[in-house]
């Protein structure tokens, strides 16, 4: 009797063995992902570029592991799969933002962001937000595609009316690229904000101090020129000189930080990103007290405090936010700047 159970257990595992060469030879293999679903995938789909089978209920980990040209179909069939699961939300997301798809990243964590149900989940959320839409709007910055960045903005706005802190990222960037007018309403809705009021207070009276015209005066300015660019010098708060120099190819108008500092401003709020000659950078913005040049000047003017390679002795760029105020000219053979306020 012992002989014949033997028998039948060397015969059933001879059978696996050919079993599973047999699978083997029709190309198919079987493994359990980490979120527990078990995995059935052709195996020429997984060693071949750009191939997978998007019916295959793959979770996160499969999806990782396959090659990132065929991983496009097999996120739609996970989302379609998972439904609205706030863990697999949470998971495709973090997967979508190593590949760089951003615009599908902050779509799975707003939908994940209805299916909070812990603190821990609220601040880990959060926190995925956050440092997902801080890799895209460095790409967007970039790249200059600002209105897609201003999309991303006003669409978590719309959908997280409680985060506070891309209401004021949007009215950066619309005073950022030379729209107040449009950064007054999200800057509104977080005026009284416990943490970001103070912020949101001091660039809309910059926006509305910006939009009151002055009596027309004329002032003509003596610049300085260094190879192909000029100087000015101007007087920050009244009390700081400082030489500028003109970029009106600068929407904003830009300031060393140490400088910012040492007259008392405070370089900890809200960061918006920029583009500079190293690259994209993340820099505070502040609103100054009042900057002039000779008789002309701006009240509460919105700068960034950004470190610059700039020519030594020069503190900072003109921008056109200071002006735009202004009809003004340059005299390049002359080196003079010219500077009338516009007509009500």
């Amino acid at each position: 009797m012992r002989y014949l159970i033997t028998l039948l257990l060397v015969g059933l595992f001879l059978a696996g063995v050919s079993v599973g060469w047999w699978l083997k030879g029709r190309g198919i293999a079987t493994a359990i992902d980490t979120d527990g679903v078990v995995l059935q995938i052709d195996a020429s789909s997984v060693t071949k570029p750009g191939v997978a089978d998007p019916n295959a209920p793959m979770g996160v980990a499969a999806i990782k592991g396959l090659p990132r040209d065929a991983r496009h179909s097999a996120y739609e069939a996970y989302l379609a799969r998972v439904g609205e699961d706030y863990n697999a939300l949470m998971a495709l997301a973090g997967l979508l933002r190593q590949d760089g798809v951003y615009p599908a990243a902050i779509a799975c964590l707003l939908r994940a962001a209805l299916q909070v149900g812990t603190e821990n989940q609220q601040y880990l959320l959060e926190a995925s937000l956050a440092a997902t839409t801080d890799d895209y709007a460095r790409s967007l910055t970039g790249s200059q595609q600002l209105e897609m960045l201003d999309k991303m903005y006003e669409s978590i706005t719309l959908a997280l009316p409680e985060q506070a802190d891309y209401f004021l990222a949007l009215g950066l960037l619309r005073i950022q690229t030379g729209n107040p007018a449009g950064a007054l309403p999200p800057l509104a809705q977080i005026q009284n904000h416990t943490r970001l009021g103070a912020q949101a207070r001091g660039l809309m009276t910059a926006i509305e101090a910006d939009a009151t015209e002055s009596p027309v005066t004329l002032e003509t300015l003596s610049l300085r020129r260094v190879g192909d660019q000029f100087l000015v010098q101007g007087l920050l708060d009244q009390r700081r000189t400082v030489t500028l120099l003109i970029d009106t190819g600068a929407a904003m108008t830009m300031l060393e930080p140490t400088l910012l500092a040492s007259l008392g401003y405070g370089l900890e709020g809200r960061r918006a990103y920029f583009t500079t000659a190293n690259g994209v950078v993340a820099a505070p913005v502040v609103a100054l007290g009042h900057l002039s040049l000779g008789l002309a000047g701006v009240d509460h003017l919105p700068v960034g405090a950004l470190t610059m390679a700039l020519p030594a002795g020069v503190d900072g760029l003109l921008g056109m936010n200071f002006l735009r105020h202004y009809e003004f000219r340059i005299d390049q053979s002359e080196r003079l700047l010219y500077l009338q306020h516009r007509w009500p």
